[in-house]
């Protein structure tokens, strides 16, 4: 069956990551709605999909068929101090392009305190490759790791099942909560509950505050050309000039 696209609504109500999501022992709620509709992966219902609970621990990130931004493969227990948000998307996925500033804004906020991993589980066979994610990542500047789920092994450990899916996990290694749909949102929210995760967890001594940095696609692959993803061309006749939107570089 193709995939379909379906209101926030209903994805809300069947994902097992779905409303209340509540900071254990925090009292925050991490509510992720609104936006445009969410693009399911499929219609029929899957009933052995796993349903993480708030405060289980979160599934490995195993499956991956290669690992993009970053020297080597990333595992959650080698995270532990780090708050971890994990955005599961796909190229096709507007959606999940929409929300790709929000998680910049966070990961530049609390740098030293949040991992942002992307979880890149393909829609469609031509979007599993490797050198197309790479593109991407370049394309919308993306500045954590990510790995090609290809397989969707990982997207299935976490009962995932629309594009984009966003989920939360704590310094302990324990998911907090987790949304599926566009956050156009609550980028508010979002934020308060991660302060929140760093305020608790300071307390408790579990917090990792050291610096970490990854070896970006940007760095190693950058090439040294006048034009970086132009988008758009316009000719001006009259000036005899054409005007290039050079998009990645943000000129014309």
């Amino acid at each position: 069956m193709l995939p379909s696209c379906k209101s926030n609504a209903t994805a809300i109500r069947s994902h097992p990551l779905r409303r209340g999501s509540l900071l254990l022992g925090i009292g925050v709620t991490f509510a992720m709605l609104g936006g445009l509709p969410p693009t399911r992966a499929q219609d029929q219902k899957e009933p052995n999909k796993p349903k993480l609970q708030e405060g289980s621990p979160a599934p490995e990130l195993e499956g991956g068929v290669a690992w993009l931004n970053t020297g080597k493969p990333l595992k959650l227990k080698d995270l532990r101090g780090k708050i971890v948000l994990l955005d599961f998307w796909t190229l096709c996925c507007i959606n999940c392009i929409h929300i790709m500033p929000d998680l910049a804004k966070l990961e530049e906020k609390y740098k030293d305190q949040l991992v942002v991993i992307g979880i890149h589980s393909a829609k469609f066979d031509n979007e599993k490759s490797s050198e197309s994610i790479r593109k991407a990542i370049l394309r919308y500047e993306l500045k954590h790791p990510v790995v090609n789920d290809a397989e969707r092994k990982i997207w299935g450990a976490y009962g995932a099942d629309w594009w984009p899916t966003i989920v939360l996990i704590d310094p302990e290694g324990k998911v907090v909560g987790g949304r599926a749909g566009e956050i156009n949102f609550s980028l508010k929210e979002l934020d308060l509950s991660i302060a929140k995760l760093i305020q608790f967890h300071r307390k408790k001594k579990t917090l990792d505050e050291t610096p970490i940095r990854f070896d970006t696609a940007k760095f190693r692959d950058q090439p040294d050309t006048p034009l970086y993803f132009p988008g758009k061309v316009l000719v001006d006749t009259l000036g005899k000039r054409i005007l290039i939107a050079d998009s990645t570089h943000h000129r014309i």
